[in-house]
């Protein structure tokens, strides 16, 4: 078999796909030489490339082309087009805020009105209950001693029919008190407000009376629970009907 072989710097250099080369040793022909650790063949039968050569080359393939400028980095505080985004949330925002305060403003003047009616109409109705308590009393407490005052007085806190009858029957009352030398004393127990709308109300007043004539010069209490319908006038309230019930 023919040998080709070169001897550089001290290596030996194969051309082509040779079979493994001997070496010589001192002169001597080394034909123990390991084919498998020179020259390596892949299992198709080509030489294997270099596995350095391999890796500068994908080294070279996987690293991008190196570029003269780079691009700036956006702020990660502030992404690109968020100026005009925030612009947009704060209005937003600011609108949301705006119709928030109109709504409460509202509601609070409206629960204002709400308060400031309940009020009035709790007052109005204290008013129609105390003008009732009042009559009661005037009721039932006369002196024959100045019962023409005394009538007088009822008569002022009346209207309508009850108001009318007192008149109709002044005379007769204020001579049957005088004769009869009535003295009596009335107080209110309790009271209440049984309907109210507004203009017109019913009060229920539990009276306590001392009484006393010539039958009874001793005085003797006696009870009775007045039914008394209420009507306002100009801002006043006046009775205009007392039913005495058991």
């Amino acid at each position: 078999m023919a040998i080709t072989s070169a001897h550089r710097g001290g290596r030996m250099t194969r051309r082509g796909a040779s079979p493994p080369v001997p070496t010589w040793e001192d002169g001597v022909v080394d034909d123990d030489v390991d084919a498998t650790t020179d020259t390596a063949t892949t299992e198709a039968g080509l030489p294997a490339r270099d596995e350095a050569r391999d890796a500068d080359e994908r080294a070279t393939a996987v690293l991008p082309a190196a570029t003269d400028a780079e691009p700036a980095e956006e702020s990660p505080d502030e992404p690109a087009g968020s100026g005009p985004l925030l612009r947009g949330r704060g209005l937003a925002g600011l609108v949301a805020l705006l119709v928030v305060a109109v709504l409460l403003f509202a509601a609070a003047v409206t629960a204002g009105v709400f308060w400031l009616h309940g009020q009035t109409a709790r007052a109005d109705r204290e008013n129609a209950l105390s003008a009732a308590r009042q009559t009661a009393v005037n009721l039932t407490t006369i002196d024959f001693n100045h019962a023409e005052d005394d009538v007088r007085r009822v008569l002022d806190g009346s209207t309508g029919d009850f108001g009318g009858l007192f008149t109709q029957n002044l005379d007769s009352y204020v001579g049957v008190v005088k004769d009869g030398q009535v003295v009596t004393a009335g107080e209110v127990t309790e009271a209440g407000i049984d309907k109210y709308d507004g203009n017109t109300a019913s009060a229920v007043v539990a009276v306590k009376t001392t009484v006393k004539n010539k039958t009874v010069p001793n005085g003797e209490q006696r009870f009775y629970r007045l039914v008394e319908q209420m009507e306002k006038h100009d801002g006043r309230w006046l009775v205009s009907r007392v039913e005495f019930v058991p």
